[in-house]
């Protein structure tokens, strides 16, 4: 089993830039027309979702030490995503790097990807998981945010290549 911590500076940094953010967004509030409020309001009701969701629970999870990302035996457990998932290999076709919410991530391409749209979330995710459908063509629990993982995406995607091609190799 190998166990890739998250990676405490880039999760501080992130934190920090939300609420940096937040600030500014206010301080336009107080000092704008009302024209703009109402816009103002959405994007930081977008960034405290950032900031909790992808940032403070990072760092909890990191202060309990947790793993970002467990490469086990059996699958990949996943807990960049706002749930934590668990993948067996058997599920696992490939993975490719891409672009997805504004970051470079790594894609899980599974045999059925319907079924991680399906993963039982807290009402507020599963709601924001059903709108989330519209915009994108995969499922978010299938990236791996490689931003707030201590390994660089390199190294990352050939250890998980390497691990799936050595569960084939051991399950013909």
């Amino acid at each position: 089993m190998v166990d890739i911590q998250f990676k405490n500076s880039k999760i501080s940094t992130g934190i920090f830039l939300c609420i940096a953010f937040i600030a500014l967004l206010l301080f336009f509030i107080f000092n704008s027309s009302n024209s703009y409020a109402p816009i103002l309001l959405f994007l930081i009701f977008v960034t405290l979702h950032i900031l909790y969701f992808h940032k403070i629970r990072f760092w909890i999870e990191h202060k309990k030490g947790r793993p970002g990302l467990s490469i086990e035996e059996q699958g990949l457990v996943n807990n960049t995503a706002d749930t934590p998932i668990f993948i067996p290999w058997n599920d696992i076709q490939t993975f490719e790097t891409g672009f997805y919410r504004a970051q470079n991530q790594i894609f899980i391409q599974v045999k059925d990807e319907k079924k991680y749209d399906q993963v039982k979330r807290t009402a507020y995710l599963t709601a924001l998981n059903a709108i989330g459908r519209f915009f994108r063509s995969k499922p978010d629990l299938l990236w791996i945010d490689v931003d707030v993982l201590a390994i660089s995406e390199p190294q990352l995607l050939l250890l998980l290549q390497t691990r799936l091609k050595a569960y084939g190799e051991a399950n013909r």
